[in-house]
């Protein structure tokens, strides 16, 4: 098996639904979205401020290379059945010339936020 059916059958199998907003493009797809875990938070735009860092909550999102919005990251939400994010930061990761999957840093999406057309 290829590493990128393998990278598929698991997305497919441990991912969740998602739908992704691209400018006015509504695309569904499935997707691992989990919350960032690591050490210290410095280099994903931390703050520092008098009271401490800035903390801002990120989820790491590892995608289908199908549904690829690398330099489109300003314009593209994700939804998910009971959450909503921006991306921060998105990749693509690639072996051999073949894009194996999407990664993204994602942030929680505010509610109320008066760019949201939704």
């Amino acid at each position: 098996m290829e590493y990128l059916d393998c990278i598929k059958e698991v997305i497919d199998r441990v991912g969740e639904d998602i739908t992704a907003k691209v400018y006015l493009d509504e695309v569904r797809s499935k997707a691992i979205i989990q919350p960032m875990r690591y050490k210290n938070k410095l280099y994903l735009e931390m703050a520092g401020t008098e009271l401490g860092l800035n903390d801002a909550e990120c989820f790491l999102y590892l995608g289908l290379p199908e549904l690829d919005f690398t330099g489109k990251e300003m314009y593209t939400a994700i939804y998910t059945k009971d959450r909503a994010f921006n991306v921060s930061r998105v990749d693509r990761v690639t072996f051999g010339g073949e894009t194996l999957y999407i990664w993204a840093v994602l942030t929680p999406r505010i509610k109320d936020d008066k760019y949201d057309i939704q």
